[in-house]
């Protein structure tokens, strides 16, 4: 994906924002507030329509157009096919920053509105929906929820974790057209009798009970059957009434969720229907439209027509009814900008309609009307100028509100403790596992990076959850280093074998914060007769001064790579005598760029191979350093990571030296 940057057509000063949140609107120097508005355009094929110019568009808010002042065009530009495992190919790598990418990923969340779906119905989408999410690039970030709330998978790269959970889904829906007494009274009716509607009740009561002859009230309502009808439509009226409020109350909660999430964000969703009386339709559906609005979440709907239609009698009234509801479905999907997808057939291919029409937005900048309170709702209307073209937009669109400051301790409590994500200081941070003092612990060591034009002193918080959600914490005060260099953190936590979460957050001198959320796999690997610690670096310049646990990349002015294995003998296998540790450092090129063979040296509990290379004759690159192990010549596995040299342009490593470090 790629950011063409906002071009203001007047000099504009950004708005407050509140870090790790999305900005909020630009305003103008001279007091004109911008409204954003995004809006999907594809030809007649629902592909993205490039190249559009704030000329080719017009906006109405509250039925006035507006000028657009702003465009930015948000594309993904370079998909890459996922691979047969839905996991990257490439080598792992242990080091995790919070700078933005270059490329962002988008968002995509998959709702499963199982409320909606009965249960024998759905798989066939289900299974193309698992399709679909292998199909899109691993850049992309997937979560999944079911509109019940019994299952959700926050977003994630696992794709094999997603297809697990589709493929585990089962519809919910019980149809309360089914209670008893068995009269038949639609759902669309009975949401309108159950809202108050008495016209329609005296219908459903004649065509029920009277073979749609007019008849007189008393004979209408003094009838057994007509009882039966009032008593059975309020029921159902109720049942659905209650199923819809919980299938609304699931998209409030999924769009609010993705709100602070940057990038292109869609909310994918597989439903069978959507039940609201027609007069409450704008009261019920507003929320949905506002929240997708105000969090620029996209829609798209997916609903599949039955296979097999049975026109008899009561299938037909059946039928009809269920198609009101995927009515009503299509009417909330228009009011909030999304697309409706009616699935005839195969649905693969309407899943990959979707992944082409969310590839792309347009983020407008709306001149709003004078003196708008800040959060006022506005009816808009948007289109192209250009023949052959659709826009999607929401019915709604939002001034900016007033920008709330959240307290620096707040954020770095949120950032450690729910792991909520902040940019504003740029935070690099490394890990390594290796055991600890007893056989049974697992040492998790990490370094936290932040280059040194951060001012400082910097207020560093940590966190390390489990697998149950127990959290320990951390803090501490990191004075800037004396000679200029970055700043550095490094720490051991002593932890049983297992899962966690670590979190770093930082805060500056100048109260921005920046934090970071990343997964720790706390587990010693295991190689032949060997249980190893990860492959652990450190790397030093002219002075010799060593920087223990280095990050990924290394800069210009290191001379040297020094690298560390660490040999357990595994439980109940005999101790070999015959060991040695190859030590590769392979680049792009066949050929190893270096290699040497190390005999370990022995300790109590462990052994430890270590190797010493050049820097200097290596070109700026990555590489993956490769210690394989052998026993009486034999290999008998292999242990590696990877780094990356700088070249002289790079600026996000300079020497420095440890300027704290401790067991927290």
């Amino acid at each position: 994906m790629r950011r063409i940057p906002i071009v203001l057509l007047a000099a504009v000063a950004a708005a407050p924002t509140v870090l790790g949140q999305t900005p909020q609107a630009p305003v103008f120097r001279g007091g004109v507030t911008l409204v954003r508005v995004d809006v999907s355009a594809v030809d007649r094929d629902g592909k993205p329509v490039p190249g559009l110019t704030a000329d080719d568009f017009e906006v109405k808010l509250d039925g006035h157009v507006q000028p657009v002042r702003a465009v930015a065009y948000e594309e993904l530009t370079h998909p890459t096919p996922a691979s047969g495992t839905g996991m990257p190919t490439s080598q792992p790598v242990r080091e995790t920053s919070n700078a933005a990418p270059p490329v962002e990923p988008r968002l995509f969340v998959l709702m499963l509105d199982d409320l909606s779906i009965a249960p024998a119905r759905g798989k066939g989408m289900f299974f193309a929906a698992t399709r679909f999410v292998d199909r899109l690039p691993l850049s992309d970030v997937v979560g999944f929820t079911l509109s019940s709330g019994t299952a959700t998978l926050n977003p994630t790269h696992n794709r094999p974790a997603l297809d697990a959970a589709l493929r585990h889904t089962a519809g919910e829906f019980i149809d309360p057209r089914t209670v008893s007494p068995p009269v038949r009274v639609g759902i669309s009716d009975a949401l309108e009798i159950v809202s108050g509607v008495d016209t329609v009740l005296e219908q459903v009561i004649r065509d029920d009970c009277f073979g749609g002859q007019a008849v007189s009230q008393s004979e209408r309502f003094g009838s057994p059957c007509a009882e039966n009808v009032s008593r059975k439509a309020r029921a159902v009226g109720a049942i659905a009434r209650q199923i819809a409020g919980r299938q609304i109350a699931a998209y409030l909660n999924v769009i609010n969720a993705m709100k602070d999430a940057p990038g292109l964000k869609e909310l994918v969703v597989i439903s069978d229907g959507l039940g609201v009386a027609s007069h409450e339709q704008m009261t019920a559906f507003q929320p949905i439209a506002r929240a997708a609005a105000a969090a620029g979440v996209r829609l798209s709907v997916l609903s599949q027509d039955p296979d097999m239609i049975d026109l008899s009698s009561p299938a037909a009234a059946y039928y009809a009814d269920n198609r009101n509801l995927v009515f009503d479905l299509m009417t909330m999907t228009d009011l909030a900008g999304g697309t409706f997808y009616r699935v005839m057939g195969q649905p693969d291919r309407f899943f990959d309609a979707v992944a082409v029409a969310t590839s792309a937005v347009y983020h407008l900048g709306v001149e709003a009307p004078a003196d708008s309170a800040p959060g006022r709702d506005f009816v808009l209307v948007a289109h192209v100028k250009r023949s052959g073209v659709t826009v999607h937009a929401n019915r709604v669109a939002l001034a900016p509100a007033a920008p709330v400051v959240v307290p620096v301790e707040d954020q770095l409590k949120a950032a450690v403790t729910q792991g909520l994500p902040n940019y504003g200081v740029p935070v690099s941070v490394a890990t390594v596992v290796r055991r600890g003092d007893t056989a049974t612990a697992v040492d998790v060591g990490a370094n936290l990076e932040v280059p040194a034009s951060v001012p400082g002193p910097l207020t560093v918080m940590f966190g390390l959850v489990d697998a149950a959600g127990q959290l320990r914490t951390g803090r501490r005060t990191v004075e800037a280093s004396a000679d200029g260099g970055n700043y550095r953190v490094s720490l051991s936590l002593p932890v049983v074998p297992g899962t966690y979460r670590l979190r770093f957050a930082v805060a500056d001198t100048s109260g921005h914060v920046g934090s970071i959320d990343a997964p720790v796999t706390a587990q010693l690997g295991h190689v032949g007769p060997f249980l190893t610690s990860d492959v652990m670096t450190s790397w030093s310049g002219p002075d010799g001064k060593p920087q223990f646990l280095a990050l990924e990349e290394v800069p210009p002015s290191a001379t040297s790579l020094r690298t560390y294995l660490e040999l357990y003998a595994a439980p109940d296998a005999p101790k070999p005598t015959d060991v040695r540790v190859r030590w590769t450092v392979i680049g792009s090129t066949v050929q190893p760029a270096a290699e040497q063979s190390v005999v370990p040296v022995q300790t109590t509990d462990r052994s430890t191979a270590a190797g010493q290379f050049a820097l200097d004759t290596l070109a700026p690159g990555t590489y993956e350093i490769r210690a394989t192990v052998l026993v009486a010549g034999r290999a008998v596995g292999t242990v590696s990571t990877t780094f990356r040299k700088a070249d002289k342009g790079s600026l996000m490593f300079t020497q420095g030296r440890v300027v704290a470090a401790a067991h927290w």
